[in-house]
């Protein structure tokens, strides 16, 4: 019975009613759609980091993690051989890479920085990472010839170096020494994220090892089958690996982009929450003119023997019937429109050198992400609680004589 007087009520003012479902529609559907937006954009930025240049994990001595040496390999080719191996026999993983890491510094006719210089294997890298089809110009060691690089698009613009250009890279060998040779510019790449691209250049493996008389493997790089649950697999991961040896994750190796999950998890919950807070300013608002409007109808009913508790279910149902209306309608708007966007994408060419230094591509897809539904839902229910409370007690604070003589 309080039920259905309490449907009936809303239905009263039917402009009222659908303009705060409306409103809580609305902002359920912003809501999603900003975390769509937000979790595809992240996303994408991850995984473009994750398979381009950093993997998921990474393998090093740990002599290496203390400070990034020359001398601090991982073994001789056996032992690296064997590590690979062993690394590969684990379900989640999908395959490695090894690499030579060094620090050293470039110079061109133009000018001078200091680098990391990646010794790479190339069949290795095309196997594992999307580096290779990142290239603008020129090959990914595929064409004959010595002492090949493949080098940054905004590194080659710094040092205004074009295909065929010819550098001077210089770095240390396991003994501390300075090594100088020259190389010759034979691709040059460009990933998304800008800050990557103008720092690491790529060589040939066989090239450095001429120079440094010696093969050095100071990394190996791990992809899983899936991102999904990354802490728990390098916990395993790390179990295996014999002692001296470290293990780091994408999140450790790049910690920015564990920090940025962090941050959008935390900015998400506070913009649902101005949603929601601005929803229950409108919730209050509509209730309390309802209650104002009915005075001498609630104070009748409290006069006819309607107790408190049942005055207060009743308003409470009032408010929760708005709620409960508006929010799957804002939850299926939302879900459609994501999907929608999921297929076309969100076109950001206006801003795509700005998008390019966050390492996020132009074209954003939105994802689903069910947990939120949830979330939101638990906030809609509670949001129509709490409005619900200040408009009841306004009601019970009635005084039926007074409430049906309209004073």
């Amino acid at each position: 019975m309080i039920f259905k007087v309490a449907w009936r009520n809303i239905w009263r003012s039917k402009v009222r009613s659908f303009i705060v479902i409306g409103s809580i529609a609305v902002g359920i559907w912003a809501g999603l759609l900003i975390i769509g937006f937000s979790f595809g954009m992240n996303n994408e930025r991850t995984a473009s980091a994750i398979g381009t240049t950093i993997g998921h994990a990474q393998i090093h001595s740990t002599a290496f993690d203390i400070e990034p040496l020359s001398g601090a390999v991982l073994g001789d080719d056996v032992a690296v051989d064997e590590l690979r191996e062993e690394v590969e026999h684990l379900p989640f993983v999908a395959g490695t890479a090894q690499r030579t890491v060094l620090q050293g510094m470039i110079n061109s006719a133009k000018s001078a920085r200091a680098v990391r210089i990646m010794g790479v294997w190339p069949e290795d890298e095309r196997a594992q990472t999307t580096l290779p089809v990142s290239l603008v110009e020129g090959d990914f060691f595929e064409s004959e010839g010595r002492n090949r690089l493949v080098i940054g698009e905004k590194l080659a613009n710094r040092l205004g170096l074009k295909l065929r250009s010819k550098v001077v890279l210089t770095f240390q060998d396991t003994e501390g020494t300075l090594s100088r040779a020259s190389f010759r510019v034979s691709g040059i790449y460009k990933t998304l994220n800008a800050t990557w691209d103008e720092f690491h250049l790529y060589v040939h493996h066989e090239d450095l090892e001429k120079t440094l008389s010696a093969p050095l493997v100071h990394e190996v790089l791990v992809r899983f089958t899936e991102t999904v649950d990354t802490d728990e697999k390098t916990v395993e991961l790390a179990a295996v690996l014999p002692n001296g040896m470290s293990l780091k994750s994408w999140k450790q190796v790049n910690p920015e982009l564990g920090f940025a999950d962090d941050m959008m998890a935390i900015m998400l919950v506070l913009v649902l929450g101005i949603i929601m807070m601005a929803l229950l300013f409108g919730i209050i608002n509509n209730m309390l003119m309802a209650i104002l409007e009915r005075r001498r109808e609630l104070g009748m009913l409290m006069a006819v023997g309607l107790n408190k508790r049942k005055l207060f279910l009743m308003i409470l149902l009032e408010t929760l019937i708005l709620g409960f209306v508006g929010g799957p309608i804002g939850i299926v708007l939302g879900d459609l429109s994501t999907r929608i966007m999921m297929r076309i994408g969100v076109d950001l060419t206006s801003k795509k050198e700005g998008l390019a230094e966050l390492g996020v591509q132009s074209i954003i897809y939105p994802e689903i992400v069910p947990e939120y539904y949830i979330i939101i839902a638990i906030m809609v229910v509670t949001t129509a609680l709490i409005a619900s409370i200040l408009p009841a007690v306004r009601a019970l604070k009635l005084n039926p004589v007074e409430a049906i003589r309209g004073q």
